[in-house]
């Protein structure tokens, strides 16, 4: 691979000394000759519409185009208000063209005289936003929008479809300004037709607070926006995705849908129990009910303001290990009608299953140089099924004020079935305590949510009103049965006496609330505007346990009947200054909290009063058109929850209690953070750096006492000294006439905590650096990436160190496919990861493990794949972990899904009703 790096380098620095052809000219005004300066000068290829080089003026009206090869070539220059002046060129090798003055005329005159048909430029800037003309960048026949964004400079698109776009992950790709069946990139850029593309345009998207206000909140999003040509914003999404292979191991997948405009259909199924879940699976799950900021209110009285949803929907539970079986079934249906009415509608069933069985063995180093050595076992069984429906209205009242009316409703059967033995033992080996455990348990829940909102855009600029009205309710009930059983010894490992615990736990809990915020916004001057807001949300719930033993008797200590009551105030006041391309804003945001807990069986009550304040500030300054530094901070208060002032026992495990602390104090964290970007479009380069530090005053933190027989009673208490920094520095650089493009990412983060054992201060400090590089070249023919990476950790304990806390990891990942004949392709991928041994661990961990697929594509259109994919042909996996730091040390295994090989169909057909235009 060096040597490949080494011939690309060297192929680039004789190619760039051959290089001798050069364009100068100065473009003045045809009226009254003044040099236009900032002048956009863009050399297209002739042969293929590729963007070769761009430039701007300078002062004098002044370009240079140098190093340039032998060719046929266009040349095109803009100016505002002024008529697009372009020319052919043919340049030899040592060509020096000197087109003198360039008198540009202004189109006002120009439209008296002649009509002008003007040509759009292959890369251009139109405000904020980046745009890509799609027929300027060559892809092969029957192309998907995944290989044109590949061609685009600044967008890089991995082996899963993840796109990054000027170093930053894109989370949405809409289609023509919508969500395409949702706004997940998958979809879009997988399933519609390169040709179908007019242009892509690459933006910021602001909050929807803040595209409403105008007042930045400091929330941006990357975005792609695909721009379908007029005669091909009809087409259809069929797909038929059928795997099956050794070990019994399927991924099926189905999708139907059209869309027309802005109506949009489909219907779904999947089943797989893989990890790497088809890619129907992995797009459909993301459909979700219209967005909106949630008025959430915790029980320590903290306001958060977020957008519901996330990448998933509320249904979807990623599984962090094990062996799954999922089962998928929906559909979704979105219409707007006379650009005034909007209807979205998406239904879901599913089922999930889950297998695991894992493994821990840990050391603990306590105060008074103690070492406890624990080892688990653990067999856990899990099943979710439900149904869902989420979707939105909205209704265009006037041209200055819309309706919209969100909900969501769901409900779920769950299943649990766990066991699981653990132990420990002293430094002589000798037993301390044994506790087993069985717990199943089933259970049901139902939710109803939604969201009113009404928003007005008044005539004067920048003064709006929105009112929000949320209403939800949620139920659940189950039933669980535990039946426990903990062994403790003597200090010479001999019995000291056998604790058995059987009990069943009938739970059932009702949760009703309704919310409301309005938000207004004014401005007060050129350069002011002021954001005022106010909310409230009123809670009500109940929860009841009833606890017996195995002879039905009921255990009062361990049941409960509360009702909990919560009404919260929240006020908030944004003041925003903005000048050209800089702008701050500053507010602050109260919260007034008052709550009641009766518990209704001892008929006791607990109340709690206070208030939360929550400052922040924005800065954000646009260097110039493609550089932006920012920076913000954050204030919040942090309120002690129920269970942390006054917890209702749960007694599943009697090694572990909890007892609360009624005079914990609010704890106040600080957050400052510092990030500039940058992304220079004549060469390519994009480069992105962050600096954050916070610290926290009278941070609430765990207190644990630790008897002989490991038995942890845990509480709360108030201290200082948390604090955590970190930093990042990307680059990326394109080379577009080598198709090569490498990036580099260097980051840090350091982390102060303090919690008490055994009424010991215990100060530990993690650092950890990671650098990644990554390398692609790529063509219509080839698609090669490697991307080294590498991790060091260092941890430190005040109480005493089992190593001295060092740890180092490193991975390389190989990835090439390649276009062969016959229209067959064929991709491997190699991943090494090294773990070195270290003073915790003896051995050292290498993992290669390399997968490869063969495909074939059928038909004229190359709508049918028959694919072949094997996964970890060397039989390395392993479902294991590690961790080393200060005075704890731990190693994990859990179940994974081994080798494994498949067969597959794939049919997706899929297109555009591509018509031609009106008279050919």
């Amino acid at each position: 691979m060096r040597s490949f790096i080494f011939i690309l380098l060297a192929l680039s620095f004789f190619t760039a000394s051959a290089q001798k052809a050069g364009i100068r000219a100065v473009v003045t005004d045809s009226l009254e000759k003044r040099p236009l300066q900032y002048s956009t000068v863009l050399l297209i290829s002739s042969v293929d519409s590729i963007l070769i080089k761009s430039t701007r003026t300078n002062a004098q009206g002044q370009f240079t185009l140098d190093n340039l090869m032998k060719g046929d070539y266009k040349l095109i220059i803009t100016y505002p208000k002024m008529a697009d002046y372009f020319t052919n060129l043919r340049l030899s090798d040592t060509t020096q063209v000197s087109l003198g003055n360039i008198h540009m005329e202004l189109k006002s005159k120009l439209l008296k005289e002649v009509q002008i048909k003007a040509t759009k430029n292959a890369v251009r800037m139109h405000g904020d936003t980046l745009v890509f003309q799609a027929d300027s960048f060559a892809v092969r026949t029957n192309a998907n929008v995944q290989e044109l964004l590949k061609r685009l400079p600044g967008v890089v698109v991995d082996k899963n479809g993840a796109i990054k776009a000027q170093g930053k992950d894109v989370k949405t790709v809409l289609v023509d300004g919508d969500e395409f069946f949702g706004d997940d990139p998958l979809l879009a850029t997988k399933y519609l037709k390169a040709n179908a593309v007019e242009e892509v345009q690459v933006y910021d998207r602001k909050s929807k607070t803040a595209e409403l206000t105008g007042i930045d909140d400091g929330i941006k999003n990357k975005t792609i926006n695909i721009k379908l040509k007029e005669n091909a914003k009809n087409g259809y999404l069929t797909a038929l995705d059928g795997n099956y292979g050794t070990g019994n191991f399927r991924d099926y997948g189905g999708m139907a849908g059209v869309f027309k405009n802005k109506l949009k259909a489909a219907a779904f199924a999947t089943y797989s129990n893989l990890a790497n879940e088809s890619k129907i699976n992995r797009s459909m799950r993301k459909l979700k009910g219209e967005d909106y900021d949630v008025i959430e209110v915790g029980d320590d009285g903290s306001s958060i303001m977020y957008s519901s949803g996330g990448d998933d929907d509320d249904d979807y539970g990623s599984p962090t290990g094990g062996l799954p079986s999922n089962l998928n079934l929906g559909g979704h249906f979105s219409e707007r009608i006379n650009n005034k009415t909007g209807v979205k509608v998406n239904i879901k069933s599913f089922d999930y299953k889950s297998t695991n069985r894992k493994t821990s063995n840990s050391q603990e180093l306590l105060p008074g140089g103690a070492l406890f050595i624990s080892s688990g076992r653990n067999n856990d069984r899990s099943k979710s099924t439900g149904e869902s429906i989420r979707g939105s209205f909205s209704y265009i009242l006037d041209s200055l004020s819309t309706l919209k009316i969100a909900y969501g409703v769901r409900q779920s059967r769950n299943y649990l079935d766990t066991k699981g033995l653990d132990d420990t033992r002293n430094e002589k080996e000798a037993f301390i305590s044994q506790n087993s455990q069985t717990n199943t348990g089933t259970g049901d829940a139902k939710t109803f949510n939604g969201n009113i909102n009404w928003s007005k855009r008044f005539r004067k600029k920048g003064r709006t009103l929105s009112i929000d009205l949320q209403p939800e309710t949620q139920s659940g009930k189950n039933f669980e049965n535990s039946i426990n059983r903990t062994t403790y010894y003597n200090d010479n490992g001999t019995l000291n006496r056998i604790e058995n615990i059987d009990l069943n736990k009938d739970n059932s809990n009702q949760q009703n609330s309704v919310g409301t915020r309005i938000s207004y916004t004014e401005p007060i001057s050129k350069h002011w505007a002021m954001e005022a807001g106010y909310s409230f949300k009123t809670i009500s719930s109940s929860s009841y346990r009833f606890v017996n033993d195995k002879g039905g008797l009921k255990i009062d200590s361990l049941s409960n009947n509360f009702k909990f009551i919560n009404f919260s105030n929240v006020g908030k006041m944004v003041m925003q200054y903005k000048i050209n391309s800089f702008s701050i804003s500053t507010g602050l945001e109260a919260t007034q909290t008052n709550f009641e807990l009766r518990d209704l069986d001892r008929k006791t009550d607990f109340d709690r009063r206070y208030l939360n304040l929550a400052p922040a500030t924005n800065i954000f300054y646009k260097i110039d058109n493609n550089s932006t530094l920012s920076a913000n901070y954050n204030g919040y208060m942090q309120q002690p929850s129920i269970n942390q002032l006054q917890p209702v026992r749960q007694l599943n495990n009697p090694l572990y209690q909890i007892i609360g602390n009624s005079t914990l104090r609010p704890s106040f964290t600080n957050n400052f953070g510092l990030s500039f970007n940058s992304f220079q479009f004549k060469t390519d380069e994009y480069i992105s750096a962050y600096f954050s530090y916070g610290f926290t005053s009278k941070a609430i933190t765990e207190t644990e006492i630790v008897d002989d027989f490991n038995k942890r009673i845990s509480s709360f208490t108030n201290l200082d000294g948390i604090n955590s920094t970190a930093g990042n520095i990307y680059y990326s650089k394109g080379f577009a006439k080598l198709n090569f493009r490498l990036g580099v990412d260097l980051g840090f983060n350091t982390s102060n905590n303090i919690t008490l054992i055994n009424f010991t201060k215990n100060k530990t400090r993690n650092n950890q650096y990671n650098l990644r590089t990554t390398f692609n070249y790529y063509t219509p023919k080839v698609d090669i990436s490697y991307s080294p990476s590498a991790s060091f950790m260092y941890g430190k304990s005040s109480i005493g160190d089992l190593n001295d806390g060092k740890s180092l990891t490193h991975d390389h990942e190989f990835s090439g496919t390649v276009q062969l004949p016959y229209k067959m392709e064929f991709n491997t991928t190699l991943s090494l990861s090294f773990r070195p041994a270290n003073l915790s661990f003896e051995r050292n961990l290498n993992v290669a493990i390399l997968n490869s697929y063969l495909s074939a594509k059928l038909l004229k259109n190359e709508a049918l794949e028959i694919r072949l994919t094997a996964t970890d042909l060397l039989n390395q996996k392993i479902g294991y972990n590690r961790f080393v730091g200060g005075n704890i040390k731990s190693e994990n295994t859990f179940s994974y899904i081994p080798r494994y090989a498949l067969i597959g169909i794939n049919w997706n057909l899929s297109g555009n009703f591509i018509k031609s235009p009106a008279g050919k």
